[in-house]
């Protein structure tokens, strides 16, 4: 198998971990009116099995998903 594909892959899988963790437990933090989640530990996680390139992506778009599925963007 092709190592970009797999990394790929990979990437995305780790994209949508960091997506559903964000998204499942949310402890709000009125001081900063965000909000704290075991997704930024799945963050390091993708950054230690991926690389710091693809962890980065993995944890930037799954982060992001995560802020617009719940509404933090608005």
């Amino acid at each position: 198998m092709n190592s970009n594909i797999k990394k790929m892959t990979m990437t995305a899988l780790f994209t949508a971990l960091v997506c559903v963790a964000t998204l499942i437990i949310q402890i709000p933090v009125p001081a900063t009116n965000g909000y704290i989640h075991p997704g930024d530990a799945l963050i390091f996680v993708a950054a230690v099995f991926l690389g710091a390139r693809y962890g980065l992506v993995a944890g930037g778009l799954g982060s992001a998903l995560a802020d617009l599925i719940s509404g933090y963007v608005f």
